[in-house]
């Protein structure tokens, strides 16, 4: 089994189509299954404590 981690730049709420599109490009070499898909959004600079 291998495991793979991509880190895609593409702006918020996009995470499902960029999810079905590796799963899909990465089928043709053996069954692929998405574990986890998560989304990080910038954080806002803080000033103070």
């Amino acid at each position: 089994m291998l495991t793979i981690v991509c880190q895609v730049d593409r702006p918020p709420g996009q995470a499902i189509g960029v999810k079905e599109q590796v799963a899909m490009a990465l089928e043709h070499i053996g069954d692929v299954r998405v574990v986890s898909v998560t989304e990080t959004h910038p954080e806002q600079l803080r000033i103070g404590g």
